[in-house]
């Protein structure tokens, strides 16, 4: 199946969860929430199982890993350098216009409107609960596949299936929080920091590129991921590059979980919403807890809006860049 093919699959599946919402035949939110969680499990099961079991990706486990870390550190990066030039160009048109004045009162440094907290948020095992669940069903897979003889398995329809699922899952659960993409535009910060981010992954992919002698393509399909490790690897791995398909697994997963560890420290910058950059996809899931506890309620629909963009945008953008070649 073509790129842009997949990208069809992909939307229409994401359509039709949101569709069952629309006519009211869709399960309570909590099911929802469980149904996807369970389908997850499924995916990375397969996707570590798939690491340990197939010789290829195992001998090749120390080149996928530095990819993967190199993709992580490039795109957090660049998330973080595109959120404070974007600011910083906002601040610039405000006062030019004669309607923000640097240092006013209330004024918060990124030109939002919600305070910054003063106390340093204290980092508990409920942050990292959810991460380290993923994390040992990944290890399970992993060590599973390494015990076993190696399998001629078809991978690619059995993630293939799950996958379409998840996406499904995905489109009720997003229809099912009520967020308006119109509205969410109206705000600046809803549509700056996503699109920030977008542009500052995408910048650190073609540093990737530059750095391990891959193609723009395939590094811009590693980076399209944006902290969204269970969906970005498996599409990869289904358009036939199961190498790439785990590097890009490791690589989002590498950057969410960095995400979790500098979300305090970036709410406490100049540009505290490089914080909500950082989590990328998760800031509307696994990092929102934390990004609320730092940046205070009033984070909580830019965060949200701009995790579901990002999400969103995934299914188009890895497929289509890695069609690019």
């Amino acid at each position: 199946m073509g790129a842009f093919a997949q990208i069809l699959v992909l939307l229409a599946f994401m359509a039709a969860g949101a569709l069952i919402h629309r006519v009211r035949l869709s399960p309570p939110a909590k099911m929802t929430d469980r149904l996807i969680k369970m389908v997850l499990w499924v995916l990375l099961l397969v996707m570590g199982f798939r690491l340990g079991n197939a010789r290829e990706l195992r001998d090749r486990l120390g080149e996928i890993g530095l990819l993967a870390v190199g993709t992580a550190l490039a795109t957090l990066a660049g998330t973080i350098a595109a959120i404070c030039a974007a600011y910083s160009l906002l601040d610039a048109m405000r006062t030019r216009r004669g309607g923000h004045r640097a240092g006013a009162p209330g004024a918060r440094p990124d030109g939002g409107s919600g305070p910054v907290t003063d106390e340093s948020p204290r980092l508990g095992w409920e942050h990292f609960k959810g991460p380290s669940v993923l994390l040992v069903v990944v290890i399970v897979g992993f060590v599973t596949g390494l015990a076993l003889p190696e399998l001629a398995l078809d991978y690619g329809s059995v993630t293939g299936w799950v996958l379409n699922a998840l996406l499904f899952m995905i489109g009720l659960q997003f229809a099912q929080s009520g967020i308006s993409l119109r509205s969410a535009f109206v705000r600046a910060d809803t549509a700056l920091v996503p699109i920030a981010t977008m542009v500052g992954s995408l910048a650190g992919g073609l540093v990737v590129a530059a750095a391990f002698s891959i193609s723009a393509g395939k590094a811009l399909s590693l980076a399209a991921g944006f902290g969204w490790y269970s969906l970005s690897g498996v599409l990869l791995s289904d358009l036939g590059d199961p190498v790439l398909g785990s590097a890009a697994f490791l690589a989002n997963m590498a950057r969410e979980s960095m995400a979790l560890l500098l979300i305090p420290f970036l709410s406490r910058s100049k540009r505290p919403y490089t914080a909500v950059g950082a989590g990328g996809a998760t800031a509307m899931d696994v990092t929102l807890p934390l990004i609320e506890q730092c940046l205070g309620p009033d984070s909580v629909p830019v965060s949200f809006t701009s995790g579901a963009i990002l999400s969103l945008l995934v299914p188009v953008l890895v497929p289509l860049f890695y069609g690019l070649g």
